[in-house]
């Protein structure tokens, strides 16, 4: 879903038609504040976003949040030194990596109890359970190692060694690679999963420790807590593409399921920076927190949990305004309105037109989507206090595609080709025969990319942005 400006009080028409500005400036709404045990590290959703599980350092416990009411419904004990927590794919396990106990709790979310604990485990910090349900992946930081843990048995069946002080672990979506941050070597190790041995090793981090990857497992983001960035690697080819500047001791990182932002807890100064993934720009730094750590944003993007160290606390609000407000123009974009007093609206209208359709999630909140039109047009909400503004909605015309440089390349692919046309700066794809590839957006009418190896001879090219898809062209393999 694309997210607008918030709506401003209903109760009167506001404002007159005027030129889009370049960017709303956006903000968070805070709904509630939880306290948890005492020193809380991690943090990780359900499935389904029903329970939030935080693991308290220092409490060498577990505290289950109950999403709908925000309170702690359970407190599990678990290992001392709970820190790093995932839930399983299907939503029935929770596991939790006890640093100071060398074990791995493996909690119920039935009875919230645990019921397992793995052993032989030095010093386990970060955990991940891959999507496919057959293994998790723990780093050991005390001996460079990563362990995966067999589902079926709860057993370590492979010990895999990586660089020094492995933090935390990502296994992309579809469970043949896993990503290791390396604090004490500045690198991130790549895991090919079905033989459990190391890949390659990307370098040019800096002390990297937060993991977060996109859905289509195209793009790694690593916040680097001595650079104050966050790196985006490009999964094809194991290297960064592009760096995010503005954060000051990034710790961890967390993706919108709608792929349009990204939330980094910002230690140096106790905030939380928003990342629009589109244009990988911070778009606004939230203030507010307490040393916050681990994030997670509910499956429906409308709220994120960000724990609050400092405070022994979880701060549950609204993702801000300012993300992706585009689509193409034959509509039919899924759009968040926010504001106050929604309930009973009556029409929602993007320019002239009446809302394709929408549904009144609660009284602040709105999905909507668009109808077909161009250019950038006033979003209104009809209610019974009156027609209250709500931002603008950007409508982009499908990319084109108009020549490649060069037009063929050795089989072996390593290649940089790049592309020209029309209408490509919001680029986040370009196909090339079966493989999916992340393009360098140059500018609006060049973005380049580098060549898989063959998977044809002569290949399809073909280029999605927030506008839809292009023409095609072709690439030959010699």
């Amino acid at each position: 879903m694309s997210e607008l400006p918030a709506a401003l009080r209903p109760g009167k028409t506001v404002g007159k038609a005027a030129q889009p500005p370049e960017k709303q400036t956006p903000f968070a709404i805070p709904v509630a504040q939880v306290p948890v045990g005492n020193g809380p590290i991690g943090i990780t959703l359900t499935p389904n976003g029903a329970r939030a599980y935080v693991t308290n350092f220092g409490s060498g416990t577990v505290s289950v949040i109950d999403t709908t009411t925000r309170t702690v419904i359970a407190t599990i004990t678990t290992g001392a030194g709970p820190w790093g927590v995932t839930a399983s794919h299907d939503g029935t396990l929770v596991y939790v990596s006890n640093f100071g106990a060398n074990t791995v709790s493996v909690i119920s979310t039935t009875t919230n109890t645990v019921v397992n604990s793995i052993t032989g485990l030095n010093n386990p910090v970060g955990v991940d359970a891959a999507p496919n349900g057959l293994f998790t992946y723990v780093t050991n930081q005390a001996s460079n190692t990563v362990s995966r843990v067999d589902t079926a048995t709860q057993t370590i069946v492979a010990t895999i060694p990586v660089g020094a002080r492995p933090y935390n672990v990502q296994i992309a979506p579809n469970s043949n690679r896993a990503y290791v941050a390396n604090f004490g070597a500045d690198t991130v190790s790549v895991i090919n999963t079905a033989t459990g041995t190391v890949l390659t090793t990307i370098t040019g981090f800096n002390l990297p420790r937060g993991l977060a990857i996109t859905a289509d497992g195209l793009r790694l983001y690593v916040t680097n807590y001595g650079g104050n960035t966050v790196s985006v690697v490009d999964t094809i080819s194991n290297s960064v593409v592009a760096t995010i500047n503005g954060l000051s001791i990034p710790f961890y990182m967390a993706l919108s399921p709608n792929q349009q932002l990204g939330y980094v807890s910002v230690n140096g100064t106790s905030s939380v920076g928003v990342i629009e993934l589109g244009t990988n720009t911070v778009s606004t730094v939230i203030p507010g927190f307490s040393v916050p750590n681990w994030l997670a944003v509910t499956p429906d993007n409308r709220f994120v949990y960000v724990v609050n160290n400092g405070s022994n606390s979880v701060t549950v609000f609204r993702p801000p305004t300012g993300a992706t407000n585009q689509g193409p123009l034959s509509g039919g974009t899924n759009v968040i309105l926010r504001g106050q007093r929604l309930t009973g609206t009556t029409a929602v209208y993007f320019g002239p037109r009446r809302a394709t359709s929408f549904t009144i999630l609660d009284d602040s909140t709105i999905s909507a989507v668009t109808p077909a039109g161009s250019g950038a047009v006033r979003v209104t909400a009809t209610t019974p206090g009156g027609t209250a503004f709500v931002g603008y909605f950007y409508y982009i015309p499908p990319p084109r595609i108009s020549g490649l440089s060069p037009t063929s390349g050795p089989v072996s692919g390593g290649s940089t080709v790049v592309l020209t046309g029309s209408n490509l700066i919001t680029a986040k794809a370009v196909t090339l025969g079966a493989a999916a590839i992340l393009p360098v957006v140059i500018s609006d009418s060049q973005i380049s990319i580098t060549t898989p190896p063959a998977s044809g001879w002569i290949v399809r090219v073909q280029v999605e942005t927030a506008g839809g898809l292009s023409n095609t062209a072709t690439y030959t393999y010699v």
